[in-house]
Order: structure tokens, then C-alpha cells, then sequence
């Protein structure tokens, strides 16, 4: 009797994500939708603050007061960075099936939580944006280690 090289006739390559094969194609899929939506708000958002630095989408100033920051100059550039392309890139990873992307993902969920919770504590003014926000976070984070737990990687 020949012997192979792995304990399964599964190739690794399909060992590694329990359940049905498409199973990882659907974890990678929904948390890729929620970091492109993400991505999304956050280049119109940073856009708008680069473009316009006192009253971006009509907000004030007075919104980043308690912050460190005088205008939305480096808010719009830090939410287009951190919130924008990097969420954009990382669901190119996931689609792409980059090694390591499904918890990178979960990294960015957290950082998306705490993104808020920084805002809540500098800021004196709560947006209805942020708990929407907060959540798409926790669901990014719980969704990327309920996948990494299931073998997705």
C-alpha cells in the first residue's frame, strides 16, 4: 500500500479550513464586505476633512475640541490611513488569500474599537456615527477569530 506524504487524502491546502471548502471563501468574503464598506466611509470622511480642514461635511471645529488637534487636517489623514487604505488593502488580502489577513483583520477590529473609544474619551460630543462604528468593529473582530478558530487562514 502506498503512503503519502499526509495523514488525509485532503491536500494541506484544503486541510487547514474545516467544514465544507467554500466555508472559508464565505468568512473571508463577509469580513472582506465589512473592511470595504469600512474603507469606504472612511476615504469619503478623510477626503472631506483634507478638503475642507475647519468645517468638513459641514461639521465644526468644535467637534475635536479637548483633542490635540485645531483643524481636521491630521484627523482626515489619519482616518484615511488607518480607516481607509488599510482596511481596503487588508480585504485585498483576504480575498486574495494572504496568509495571515484573517488576523490582521481581527488586529484592525480592535483597533477600529478603539479608535472610538479614544474619540469618546478626548471628545465631548457623540455622534451618532460612532457606536455604528464601534459595532461594525466588534463585528469585525469577533467575525475575523471565529474564522481564525475554524482553520481560516
Amino acid at each position: 500500500m502506498p503512503t503519502t506524504s499526509w495523514p488525509s487524502p485532503t491536500p494541506p491546502s484544503r486541510r487547514r479550513e474545516r467544514g465544507h471548502p467554500a466555508a472559508g471563501t464565505r468568512w473571508r468574503g463577509g469580513i472582506a464586505a465589512l473592511e470595504l464598506l469600512t474603507a469606504a466611509w472612511a476615504v469619503v470622511g478623510g477626503v472631506a476633512m483634507l478638503r475642507d480642514p475647519l468645517t468638513p461635511l459641514g461639521a465644526s471645529t468644535d467637534l475635536i475640541a479637548g483633542s490635540p488637534f485645531d483643524t481636521f487636517t491630521w484627523p482626515g489623514a489619519l482616518l484615511l490611513g488607518l480607516v481607509g487604505i488599510a482596511p481596503a488593502l487588508l480585504a485585498a488580502g483576504l480575498l486574495l488569500r494572504v496568509r495571515g489577513a484573517v488576523l490582521l483583520s481581527a488586529f484592525f477590529g480592535v483597533g477600529m474599537v478603539a479608535w472610538i473609544a479614544v474619540q469618546w474619551v478626548l471628545l465631548a460630543d457623540r455622534l451618532w456615527l460612532q457606536p455604528l462604528v464601534l459595532g461594525v468593529g466588534v463585528l469585525i473582530t469577533v467575525s475575523a477569530l471565529l474564522a481564525f478558530r475554524r482553520g481560516v487562514r
